[in-house]
């Protein structure tokens, strides 16, 4: 899998709202625009930020993309997801 496109696929979903809105609307047809894996469809498909962290893609990507996309857009719950009960934290500590 490559970092380089979780990165591009998670900067567009922050930033570009044509990428929000068709990401919305089908998910897999938007994913399908870009080279990736299975493996990385399916961390993008189910929020999977630790996944993505451990990866190598920057920790701001994964926190912008949990904010912009999740159904649960709550840092406590982005915490979570990488293992951290602590509201200050934003990447996995390693």
């Amino acid at each position: 899998m490559s970092r380089d496109v979780l990165e591009r696929i998670l900067w567009s979903l922050s930033v570009d709202r044509f990428s929000k809105e068709k990401f919305r609307e089908d998910p897999q047809k938007f994913l399908g625009r870009f080279s990736i894996d299975e493996e990385g469809v399916r961390m993008i498909l189910e929020f999977d930020v630790k996944g993505m962290q451990e990866a190598g893609v920057n920790p701001m990507l994964t926190l912008g993309y949990w904010i912009e996309m999740s159904p649960d857009r709550q840092v406590s719950s982005y915490n979570r997801k990488l293992g951290s009960d602590s509201a200050h934290s934003a990447s996995i500590k390693g």
